[in-house]
């Protein structure tokens, strides 16, 4: 018994390139609503203490976490959420070719690097690949056929 592999990844990339030539502003419409669908999966995640790849976040320090009791934050578990600014300040661009994700603040930037480096929280998880990838699909195809 033979088993074929076809890979038709090329194929795909030709003609995303050609739907992007054709249509840029459906491309680039979809591309911000994933966009928004994928900022909205790490604010989710974050709020819950889970990092990009589904484990939990490191625990806060102990001087950190009488800091924020005392400031009266919950201290179960990190949420990197104190004031609620770098979180929301999470914003998005978009293009037809590309997406952007990012902090347009730059104080809430440089808060948002520093956590990165300590909990990994600004990326996307192996099990969000194939829901975003729906999302775009989705909205592409619910466009073009406007």
């Amino acid at each position: 018994m033979k088993i074929t592999v076809e890979d038709n990844s090329l194929q795909v990339v030709r003609n995303f390139e050609k739907q992007v030539r054709e249509q840029p502003l459906i491309v680039k419409t979809a591309l911000g609503r994933t966009a928004e669908f994928l900022m909205g999966l790490i604010k989710q995640r974050t709020a819950r203490g889970i990092n990009a790849d589904g484990n939990s976040f490191p625990p806060y320090t102990e001087a950190y976490k009488i800091f924020r009791q005392n400031a009266g934050r919950q201290t179960q578990y990190p949420d990197l959420n104190f004031s609620g600014q770098m979180l929301s300040n999470i914003t998005q661009r978009s293009q037809p070719t590309q997406a952007i994700i990012y902090f347009a603040n730059k104080f809430q930037n440089v808060k948002a690097l520093g956590n990165q480096k300590k909990r990994k929280f600004f990326a996307i998880g192996a099990r969000e690949i194939q829901p975003v990838m729906n999302v775009f699909m989705q909205t592409y195809n619910k466009l073009s056929k406007i």
